[in-house]
């Protein structure tokens, strides 16, 4: 277990390395495998990457859609496993960091509703389920509308 642990600027290259090295859970192969449509977009100021000994093993930020309001995304390898504790503690203060920066009050994002580990994830960073979103995933699967409201 290493504990090396730097955030940098999100590069697409780092989802890149990601995706081919392996994400945390081969129910996000498939998202990953729509390249125009990706998750991960590289918003100057708005989304990061944490390295583990200079490795990216997850990457996140926020998509403003109007004012106090963003979209939130994450893409994480499963080198996230090695530390997966405090590589989540991180997460979790950058996210809440871009949010106060850029005064976004509601945070949303969409996970897949039978991606567990992520629902759980979400869930500890503070979101909770708003609905249902039938269909909406690039191959047509469900995923819950989360959200977190910043007080």
């Amino acid at each position: 277990m290493t504990d090396n642990f730097k955030i940098v600027s999100y590069k697409r290259e780092h989802g890149d390395e990601m995706i081919e090295f392996g994400l945390n859970d081969k129910l996000m192969d498939i998202d990953a495998s729509f390249k125009e449509n990706r998750i991960d977009f590289a918003m100057a100021g708005l989304a990061f990457t944490l390295l583990d000994d200079n490795v990216p093993i997850c990457s996140g930020g926020i998509i403003p859609t109007w004012l106090g309001s963003a979209q939130g995304w994450v893409i994480s390898s499963k080198r996230i496993f090695r530390n997966k504790i405090k590589a989540s503690r991180l997460i979790k203060e950058r996210t809440d960091l871009l949010c106060a920066n850029n005064k976004i009050w509601r945070l949303q994002t969409a996970v897949k509703a039978d991606f567990k580990i992520g629902i759980r994830f979400a869930e500890f960073l503070g979101f909770n389920k708003e609905g249902l979103m039938v269909g909406y995933g690039p191959d047509k699967t469900d995923y819950y509308l989360m959200a977190r409201i910043y007080k």
